[in-house]
C-alpha cells in the first residue's frame, strides 16, 4: 500500500502514543504533531474539552492556527528539505457512537483548510475514537484498540 505524504504508517501505534501524551477521553478533541521521518509524536494538546464544540468559521480556523503555532515547528527553522515541512498535524475526535466519520470530524478539515498556520507541518487526517474502536475520516484503516474506556464511578 502506497501512503500519501499526510498519512500515518501505523495509525494504531500513533493513536496509542497520542493517548500516552494527552489522554483520549469521551468528548475531548486532541491535536498532535507527528514527525514525518520516524512518525514519532512530538507534541499533543487538547483542542476541545467535553461539552465544547468548534465554532463556525473563522473561529474554528483561528483555533486550528493557534494549536499549530503552539505544537508545530516554525517552517523557516527547518531548511529547504521537503519545503520546510517536517510534521503532520493529526486531529483525534473522541466521541460516542459508531466508528464511522461524521460531521464533527469533517468540520475539522474545514478548520485546518483555512487556518493558514504557515508552520512546518501539513494537515493530516482526522481520526475518530469511540468506545468501539477507531478509524480515520480519509484513512480506511480501523481497529478495536485504542478505544475509549467508559469510567464508572464507584458508589459511595
Amino acid at each position: 500500500m502506497t501512503l500519501e505524504r499526510w498519512q500515518l504508517r501505523d495509525p494504531k501505534t500513533t493513536l496509542l502514543e497520542i493517548n500516552e501524551r494527552c489522554p483520549l477521553e469521551l468528548g475531548r478533541t486532541v491535536v498532535a504533531a507527528v514527525r514525518m521521518t520516524d512518525q514519532a509524536v512530538t507534541a499533543a494538546r487538547v483542542a476541545l474539552e467535553p461539552g465544547q464544540h468548534l465554532r463556525p468559521h473563522p473561529y474554528d480556523s483561528d483555533l486550528a492556527r493557534g494549536i499549530a503555532e503552539e505544537i508545530a515547528p516554525d517552517r523557516g527553522s527547518l531548511g529547504a528539505e521537503n519545503g520546510g515541512i517536517s510534521h503532520i498535524l493529526v486531529t483525534v475526535v473522541c466521541r460516542d457512537g459508531y466508528v464511522v466519520p461524521a460531521r464533527r470530524e469533517f468540520e475539522w478539515f474545514r478548520a485546518w483548510r483555512y487556518s493558514n498556520h504557515f508552520r512546518g507541518a501539513i494537515d493530516g487526517d482526522v481520526y475518530v475514537v469511540t468506545p468501539h474502536g477507531w478509524t480515520g475520516a480519509l484513512d480506511s484503516r480501523a481497529g478495536y484498540e485504542p478505544c475509549l474506556v467508559e469510567t464508572k464511578e464507584e458508589p459511595s
